[in-house]
């Protein structure tokens, strides 16, 4: 799965970049878009725009497909009164 692949909101971990040329791998590595770097789609489409630590970027789509990533999937943590609710029963 390529970054490219992902919707709005979504978000993964990059695992490898398919990258040739130099100067394209050094600004994506300037950009914190390496392997192991957790990044979110703030907007699909072209140009796709994600998030990384606090920058946002915006890459073309050809540039995003070249960007491999496994989806990261967040379980959804209850509410404060469901937490109260199951202390109260334990």
């Amino acid at each position: 799965m390529t970054l490219r692949d992902l919707d709005r909101g979504a978000r993964a971990i990059i695992t490898r970049l398919d990258v040739d040329d130099p100067r394209l791998r050094d600004k994506l590595h300037a950009r914190g878009l390496l392997p192991g770097t957790e990044v979110r789609v703030l907007q699909p489409g072209d140009p796709l725009v994600v998030g990384v630590d606090h920058s946002r970027w915006a890459l073309n789509g050809r540039d995003a497909a070249r960007i491999h990533v496994d989806p990261v999937v967040h379980r959804r943590r209850p509410g404060l009164l469901a937490r109260l609710l199951r202390r109260e029963a334990a």
